[in-house]
């Protein structure tokens, strides 16, 4: 019987207009003649972009199309009713800033858009010097005055604007206002969704010399108007494990994400889930081995698998990873 399987998966590239290089010349990923690469989309079942199974007897198949094959029982409530996952993975390379937007939740998603809503997680990978993040307005406002705003190119007056550096992590929940800034490369965790609401885009044209659309109606109705404050407390969650240290870094109705730095060598207990029997697993970091009943598997910054665990799981080496529990 198979304690711990490992399954690499290959992504789904997006260029939107925005991005940069760091997924080709970092991670190291074949982008083929994209010139640019906004998005790799790493863990996802969503039917804009699904992974594809890279190794292993279901070598080829969609996520989606693994799961039909496998049981999409074994993927928890959601899955099993939806027939796709809860949570999907993204690297984003932020070579210019991104649209100024919002995301929905559940319920207008569903009624508007025939999707899911979007709450999310960042990982800031990396971090060029002054590179920042919008999160959330720095005060109390309203509809009529981020329509005025909008008009009139003030409305980065009232957001949080907020530095970031390697290692640093954010929760942005549906609602919230928010922008990734240029020099950010992240690890997004986020729903099973493809639902964005852009209300300024900075004037923006597209390839063809047009401006991007916005949705500012769609935007102003599920905006949350109250004051974000904004504060981090870099020990929260943390202990230590011999040589290395985890953190939960998020824990949502619809995934959970734990962080491992690993020097040396580590033991990832089974985190054992009444709903689902696998997760994924990103290496934001460095590079390693995990211990496998069939041998050692060399993993990488930039890696990301789909781990079926049902025992302790050993890596060994100098990286980060980030597990997410479905």
């Amino acid at each position: 019987m198979v304690q711990n399987e490992m399954i690499r998966l290959s992504p789904v590239f997006k260029d939107y207009i925005w991005g940069g290089t760091k997924i080709r010349d970092v991670l190291h990923k074949d982008t083929g003649s994209l010139e640019r690469i906004a998005e790799s989309w790493e863990f996802s079942s969503h039917a804009d972009g699904q992974s594809v199974i890279a190794s292993g007897e279901y070598a080829g198949l969609t996520l989606g199309k693994y799961f039909d094959a496998v049981g999409w029982d074994k993927t928890g409530y959601f899955g099993q009713r939806s027939r796709q996952l809860p949570c999907m993975v993204k690297f984003i390379d932020a070579c210019e800033n991104l649209s100024i937007q919002v995301h929905p939740a559940d319920g207008y998603a569903h009624r508007h858009e025939h999707d899911n809503g979007k709450n999310e997680m960042w990982y800031i990978m990396s971090a060029e010097e002054g590179a920042f993040i919008y999160v959330g307005f720095n005060r109390d406002t309203s509809r009529r005055e981020v329509l005025r705003r909008i008009r009139d190119n003030s409305i980065e007056e009232i957001l949080n604007k907020i530095p970031v550096r390697k290692g640093d992590s954010f929760f942005i929940p549906a609602g919230t206002v928010h922008a990734i800034g240029a020099g950010c490369f992240i690890c997004e965790i986020q729903q099973t969704s493809n639902v964005t609401y852009r209300l300024y885009d900075y004037g923006r044209l597209d390839k063809d010399g047009k401006p991007r659309p916005l949705q500012v109606k769609k935007a102003l109705d599920v905006l949350n108007y109250r004051r974000l404050h904004v504060s981090q407390d870099e020990q929260s969650g943390l202990y230590h494990i011999g040589t290395a240290s985890s953190k939960m870094l998020a824990r949502t109705n619809w995934f959970t994400v734990t962080k491992y730095d690993v020097d040396g060598e580590l033991q990832i207990s089974v985190m054992r889930s009444p709903y689902s029997l696998y997760k994924a697993f990103i290496v934001v970091d460095g590079e390693g081995q995990a211990v496998l009943p069939e041998g050692r598997q060399a993993i990488r910054a930039g890696s990301t698998w789909l781990l079926k665990q049902q025992a302790p799981l050993r890596i060994s080496g100098h990286c980060s990873v980030l597990i997410v529990n479905l």
